[in-house]
C-alpha cells in the first residue's frame, strides 16, 4: 500500500531548520527512507549511497535502507522513485545518465521533470589510463599518434552514453582526434581488460580507476578536470596538454519524485548538507577520488537542467544509441 504524506521526521525536520535547530528531530522518529541507486553494489554511487545514508539515518531519527536496482542504465531506479509517492520515504541516488538517458533512449520511462533534485553528493573527473607497460607515457602522446592513425586506437568505457563514454567523446572533439570506442558493460570489466593489455586506453572515472593507478597495474595519463585534481595531484589535467576548454565531471546526486514541494526538497537537501559537512564524510570521499556536493535543491536543479541541455546535444551530434 502506497504511503501519503510527508514523513513526521521531514516535517520534524523542515520545522528545526526554520528554526535554526534540530532538537525537534529527536522526537519524530518515522518510517525507512529507502535510497535506491542505480548500479549494482560496489560502484562509487552504491559506496556514496551508502555513506550517506550512514550518517543521515541518525539525523534523521530514522533508518536508511539502500536498495541496488541496476539495469537499463539506470532506468529502471529512475522508473521506481518517479513512481513513487513525494513522501520522503523513496529517494534515488543517480549520476550523469539522469541527464542523458532520456535522450539516448527513444524510451528512458521517465523525463527530467519526474524527479526533483535534492542535493548533489559527490564529484570526480573521469581519467585517460593505459596499462602499465605502455607506449604511451603522456596525453600528448597518445593524441599525436591518435592524429596520425585515426580510427585505429580503440578506447573502453563503462558503456554507451555513460559519463566515461561522453568524457571520450569530448575529449575526442575537443582534440580533433578520433578513436575507436568500445563500450564495456561497467568501468570493472573495461579496466580488467585495460590492465591485461586486452585494449590499449580507457576513459574511466577516477573513483573507479584510483585502486588500480595505487596498485601500479594501469597508468594515468590525465585526469579530465581543468586543474589537477585534490587527492591525486600527481596526474597531469587535460588543459596542461593543450586543452584548456575541455571538462568534464562526473555527478552523484539525489533525486526525490515529482510533486515533491520545494520546501520539502530543501528541508530535505539541508539535512544532506550537513551530512556532507562532516568531516569523516569528507575524508571518506576524498580517499575514493572525489569531493562532496555542495549545491542546495535550487542550485542543484539548476545545474540539472543545464545539464540536460548539454548532454541532449552531444547525443544528437554524435548519434549514439543505447547498447
Amino acid at each position: 500500500m502506497k504511503r501519503s504524506g510527508w514523513p513526521r521526521l521531514l516535517f520534524a525536520l523542515l520545522a528545526s531548520l526554520s528554526l535554526g535547530s534540530m532538537t525537534h528531530l529527536a522526537q519524530a522518529a518515522g518510517p525507512p527512507i529507502r535510497l535506491v541507486v542505480i548500479v549494482a553494489p560496489g560502484g562509487s554511487a552504491d559506496a556514496m549511497a551508502r555513506l550517506v545514508g550512514e550518517k543521515l539515518g541518525p539525523l534523521l531519527d530514522t533508518v536508511v535502507v539502500v536498495e541496488n536496482k541496476p539495469g537499463g542504465g539506470g532506468n529502471l531506479a529512475t522508473q521506481l522513485v518517479a513512481k513513487a509517492p513525494p513522501d520522503g520515504t523513496t529517494l534515488l541516488v543517480t549520476a550523469n545518465n539522469h541527464t542523458i538517458n532520456p535522450t539516448l533512449f527513444a524510451d528512458a520511462g521517465y523525463k527530467i521533470s519526474d524527479l526533483v533534485p535534492i542535493a548533489d553528493l559527490m564529484w570526480g573527473p573521469s581519467v585517460v589510463v593505459v596499462p602499465a607497460n605502455s607506449v604511451y607515457m603522456s596525453l600528448d602522446q597518445l593524441l599525436a599518434d591518435a592524429k596520425k592513425r585515426p580510427d585505429t586506437i580503440t578506447y573502453g568505457s563503462a558503456g554507451i552514453g555513460t559519463p566515461s563514454h561522453i568524457a571520450g567523446e569530448l575529449l575526442e572533439k575537443a582534440a580533433g582526434v578520433k578513436l575507436v570506442h568500445a563500450p564495456y558493460r561497467g568501468s570493472g570489466p573495461s579496466l580488467t581488460d585495460l590492465a591485461g593489455g586486452q585494449i590499449p586506453v580507457a576513459v574511466s572515472s577516477l573513483v573507479a580507476a584510483m585502486p588500480l593507478i595505487k596498485a601500479g597495474k594501469i597508468r594515468p595519463l590525465a585526469v579530465t578536470s581543468k586543474k589537477r585534481w585534490p587527492g591525486a595531484e600527481t596526474i597531469p589535467a587535460a588543459a596542461e596538454y593543450g586543452l584548456p576548454d575541455f571538462e568534464h565531471l562526473t555527478f552523484i546526486g539525489l533525486m526525490a519524485p515529482g510533486g515533491t514541494t520545494e520546501a520539502q526538497a530543501q528541508a530535505l537537501s539541508q539535512a544532506v548538507m550537513k551530512v556532507l559537512a562532516n568531516a569523516d564524510v569528507k575524508s571518506r570521499v576524498a580517499s575514493l577520488g572525489g569531493e562532496v556536493g555542495h549545491m542546495d535543491a535550487n542550485a542543484f536543479k539548476q545545474y540539472i537542467e543545464a545539464d540536460y541541455a548539454v548532454s541532449s546535444e552531444i547525443v544528437k551530434a554524435t548519434g549514439m544509441k543505447p547498447e
